[in-house]
């Protein structure tokens, strides 16, 4: 026995592990470990936002640097457009454009006016042309601008020196190709004083006004003397464009001076 005993006090007895080691610490149950699918469904989910997010900022700066590229060849390609002239525009296709230009402002002015110019339905991150002109005179190029992402036209032009105080104007956009895809409203071309000139004949369509139906169309409303003239007379009126008026059709015209027949812009036609 006093060998077995000799021999047992060689080992070291056996103890429980303590609850403060680092393998009971990883083992306990107050620490559980995330559940691995929930966990990996996180990070594809993380991964796959993050890569749309690129996807989309490509296509964006694709589109962009496209359209940057195609507004310089429009640049470059300016000098062989104004060889071309003003561009011929039929009043069927004017007839045709199903999109407006929203916001023109001012809508009359001398030539020089800087005309503001905005729409909100153009197509989007497109460089288009801007034009200026009349029916049956032509269109001519003033501007090149492109549509912002959200297809958003906004600039601002001059009337051009040659624009004629005696016909109606507008401004169009074309696309690259000179393909009309929106108007504006009539712009009204005065002198300095504020003065248009328009010519027509003078009928009963007007309720509160007398009426003048101008040789371009348009439905003129008349405040002031008109003197004897009467419906079916051929006259060129000359005048203002108030604010305001009560005549409540068409464009009205505050007359200064009246004539019979056709007048020429400047001559010494004896208007009344």
């Amino acid at each position: 026995m006093a060998g077995l005993d000799s021999s047992a006090s060689r080992f070291t007895a056996i103890q429980p592990p303590s609850t403060h080691s680092p393998s009971s610490r990883l083992l306990s149950p107050q620490r559980p470990l995330a559940k691995q699918p929930e966990h990996d469904e996180m990070l594809l989910r993380a991964t796959w936002s993050a890569v749309q997010r690129r996807i989309r900022r490509a296509i964006q700066a694709a589109s962009v640097a496209v359209a940057m590229f195609t507004l310089g060849l429009a640049a470059i390609q300016k000098a062989t457009a104004q060889e071309r002239g003003r561009v011929g525009v039929s009043e069927t296709s004017l007839d045709s454009i199903a999109r407006r230009v929203e916001f023109m402002s001012p809508r009359s002015g001398p030539p020089g006016t800087v005309v503001t110019l905005r729409s909100t339905n153009m197509p989007a991150l497109t460089p288009v042309r801007i034009g200026v002109g009349a029916l049956r005179f032509g269109f001519e190029e003033v501007a090149q601008v492109m549509t912002s992402d959200r297809g958003v036209l906004s600039t601002t032009v001059e009337v051009p020196q040659w624009a004629q105080r005696d016909l109606i104007h507008r401004f169009i956009v074309f696309d690259f190709y000179f393909v009309p895809i929106a108007l504006s409203d009539i712009f009204h071309v005065t002198d300095a004083d504020g003065m248009v000139l328009r010519r027509g004949q003078l009928t009963n369509e007007g309720v509160e006004c007398p009426a003048l139906r101008g040789d371009d169309g348009v439905l003129y409303t008349l405040i002031g003397d008109i003197a004897e003239f009467e419906a079916g007379d051929e006259v060129t009126i000359e005048g203002t464009l108030p604010d305001a008026a009560i005549c409540m059709q068409g464009t009205t015209i505050q007359v200064t001076r009246i004539r019979a027949g056709r007048a020429t812009p400047g001559a010494a036609t004896g208007m009344r």
